[in-house]
């Protein structure tokens, strides 16, 4: 079994070659925190799974998944009132931090979990548990 380097996964299009669960346990190195000068976010799609990064004026940085849960429509794409972000779809509304659906609870925004060292960004695409 091929096991695909890190920086492999972070810059395909698709799924990786060879597909290994334990690559979601691991954190990746995917940016520097650099990358974010002057902007909100960047998205990604990791192991098939489309993804932002956050940064806020403070510095602090978080991922979650962008696609809406309606019709997978890229959120990155809508209307951003600080951490809410409105679905130009079909106007679900999202609160990209905590990942809660504001118009409809049964649903949510898988978030993943971030570490910086120095100036890498490091991403994890195991989802952060919900208590």
């Amino acid at each position: 079994m091929r096991i695909v380097p890190s920086a492999e996964i972070t810059r395909n299009a698709g799924p990786p070659v060879c597909y290994d669960p334990r690559m979601e346990e691991r954190y990746v190195k995917i940016a520097k925190v650099s990358d974010f000068e002057g902007l909100r976010f960047r998205k990604y799609k990791l192991l098939a799974r489309n993804v932002a990064i956050f940064r806020d004026p403070d510095g602090s940085m978080f991922a979650t998944e962008i696609s809406c849960k309606h019709q997978n429509w890229d959120l990155t794409t809508g209307r951003f009132e600080g951490d809410v972000v409105t679905c130009p779809r079909h106007g679900w509304i999202y609160n990209v931090r905590t990942g809660d659906c504001l118009t409809h609870e049964s649903t949510r925004l898988r978030r993943y979990g971030l570490k910086v060292e120095g100036d890498d960004v490091f991403i994890t695409l195991l989802p952060i548990e919900e208590n």
